[in-house]
């Protein structure tokens, strides 16, 4: 699979333009996380696909796949800035963990984590729009946060970004919950056992 080399965003307020915008960056966060980096991909182009999703770090410290986020629907909204903003946090993270030397000559960097993890958006773990499968919309974000270290992070410092920890301890009862009341299965009998106790184990650091 080719990776990103850049972060852009949609210029069109177009779905697949939208999703398919943040979809690499998630790629690359996956590939990152599972060590699946092809050899050709190293610190230094890490380094810079920060500096361009740093550039276009939005002024409330989040980050989108899709600048006029007004003009889309809830659940449109819900991908190209939350889980966005979930993912590029990330991909800083692990960045900043795994190749602290070329992390740290990336201006700004520091600052843009913290705004990036104590803004609203980042501590909304919550969907009351998804209906019965909020869940679902739950453990996606938990994985997302957990591919950067983030959990661990906030459990070292619970200080950087308070809201964030607080509504990942809330998000490690529902499913420790479910898992002990084995409530696990979705809507249209979809069994989901297995990624509640995944996400579990990667949040409850």
């Amino acid at each position: 699979m080719i990776l990103a080399r850049k972060f852009t965003q949609a210029e069109e307020n177009d779905y697949e333009r939208i999703a398919v915008a943040g979809g690499r960056l998630r790629a690359l966060l996956d590939a990152f996380a599972e060590n699946r980096l092809p050899s050709e991909y190293g610190a230094n182009e890490l380094a810079r696909y920060a500096g361009t999703l740093l550039a276009q770090q939005r002024p409330d410290g989040t980050f989108s796949s899709y600048n006029e986020l007004e003009e889309l629907e809830p659940d449109v909204r819900i991908d190209a800035h939350r889980f966005v903003t979930w993912a590029a946090s990330a991909f800083l993270c692990r960045l900043q963990d795994l190749h602290p030397g070329v992390a740290s000559g990336i201006e700004g960097l520091d600052s843009a984590i913290c705004r990036a993890l104590r803004s609203s958006p980042a501590s909304d773990l919550v969907f009351p729009e998804s209906g019965p499968a909020e869940v679902v919309q739950q453990v996606e974000a938990a994985l997302v946060l957990a591919a950067g270290g983030i959990p661990a992070r906030l459990k070292a410092d619970p200080d950087l970004a308070p809201e964030l920890k607080n509504a990942l301890d809330n998000l490690v009862s529902i499913f420790r919950r479910r898992l002990d009341n084995g409530d696990t299965s979705l809507p249209g009998g979809i069994e989901y056992e297995p990624l509640f106790r995944k996400a579990l184990i990667q949040i409850d650091t």
